[in-house]
């Protein structure tokens, strides 16, 4: 038994235009998830920085050159993210228990007393096209107590 076949209907550019509706979304999620990587990276990168540079500044507390060698130490971490974001800042002073600065400059932090080390980096968006992304500021602190003698 032969099937009859059925007169083929032209169909011609269909699947340009489903590949134009799929494509744009597909592209749409790729720079979504490419642009929270990179935000998360900046943050992880932003955290630990501040993390090693007051390591760095409780064990140098005793040091006259403390806070610009540890605003050297926090920019070897920062891993040029200094230079390609704005608004890059690093602050270092001593602080009471709740983090606040004490005005009292971190190189005379003495033995249990708290050192904070204050970074800041405004991120700006790799796809500035998209509308919800604005610039943010990033802002992380990090206190130890000084181990100096």
């Amino acid at each position: 038994m032969l099937l009859a076949k059925k007169p083929s209907t032209s169909r011609s550019g269909a699947t340009a235009v489903e590949m134009a509706a799929v494509s744009g979304v597909f592209i749409l999620l790729l720079f979504g998830i490419l642009e929270y990587c990179m935000i998360i990276y900046t943050q992880n990168v932003l955290e630990n920085a501040a993390r090693e540079g007051c390591r760095f500044a409780v064990v140098n507390s005793t040091a006259a050159t403390m806070v610009s060698d540890t605003q050297n130490c926090v920019k070897n971490f920062m891993g040029g993210l200094d230079t390609k974001m704005t608004g890059y800042s690093c602050q270092v002073y001593q602080a009471d228990s709740s983090g606040n600065n004490n005005n009292n400059g971190a190189a005379n932090a003495q033995f249990g007393q708290y050192i904070c080390v204050d970074v800041t980096l405004t991120y700006t968006p790799m796809t500035p096209g998209l509308t919800y992304l604005k610039t943010f500021t990033l802002h992380y602190k990090c206190c130890m107590i000084s181990e100096a003698n």
